[in-house]
């Protein structure tokens, strides 16, 4: 999947109630169409804000997590790279954002692509290094939050399906345990399904059809989604699509 920035971050949500994200809209299109051109000022503006933001954030973590214990560190590193996560998905709303005309959006979409590879792709390979060397973060030795907060970070590599994938197999029989959301584990299977062209078990992933209007990407046996979104702790498809009417619009 391509990142998006058409919509606001659905998982912005997922940090208290985990929520899907939006469809990708493109952004390899904007980066073509203004390749070349340099920004218009008030777009290297924005940039060079979120550039200096993002370096702010990750040498105050720096220092704050010098001479933790290990697992407060590991914790602590999760919830930093979330963070990062979540301001990027957020920027392209920003005041800042919001306000551009249509030539300054394609400008700023073409240029804000590079940061959001940037960041998604030095997220996802310190998370595999701290899988190497502790594991999945299970809930009894990390604690909910680390195992959202791990989860959040896997469900968006989306440029590293194989990795999605291979995670996705550790989850499965945690979730059985209870050492991981059972949530986690139905929000990545449709995650990886979609990305591999194939029908989602959950109904989790979907996109924007119309103004107030969200549908899901096809749904294997559908007729018993609500079984087996149930089984896992996610309300009924009809609440589900309900929550994106303001979000689509």
């Amino acid at each position: 999947m391509r990142p998006s920035l058409a919509l606001p971050l659905v998982a912005l949500l997922a940090c208290t109630s985990v929520a899907p994200d939006p469809e990708p809209s493109g952004l390899e299109g904007a980066a073509s169409t203004a390749a070349g051109a340099p920004p218009p000022p008030v777009v290297r503006a924005a940039l060079s804000a979120f550039d200096a933001e993002v370096a702010r954030r990750r040498a105050a973590f720096a220092a704050e997590s010098r001479g933790q214990p290990d697992w407060r560190r590991v914790r602590a590193r999760l919830e930093h790279m979330v963070a990062l996560d979540q301001y990027l998905r957020s920027y392209p709303q920003s005041d800042i954002v919001v306000r551009f005309d249509a030539e300054e959006r394609r400008a700023f979409d073409a240029a804000f692509l590079e940061r959001w590879r940037s960041v998604d792709g030095e997220n996802t390979r310190v998370l595999k290094q701290l899988l190497d060397e502790h594991g999945w973060f299970t809930i009894s030795a990390f604690g909910p939050r680390a195992d959202r907060d791990a989860w959040l970070l896997v469900q968006h590599a989306d440029h590293d399906v194989p990795f999605q994938r291979e995670v996705l197999a550790r989850l499965g029989p945690l979730a059985e345990s209870g050492e991981t959301d059972p949530r986690n584990y139905a929000y990545l299977h449709d995650r990886v399904a979609v990305a591999e062209g194939r029908p989602q078990r959950y109904g989790t992933q979907g996109r924007c059809v119309g103004e107030g209007r969200w549908a899901p990407h096809p749904i294997e046996d559908e007729a018993n989604v609500d079984r087996r979104r149930a089984e896992v702790g996610l309300g009924t498809m009809e609440e589900y699509v309900a929550r994106f009417v303001e979000l689509c619009g």
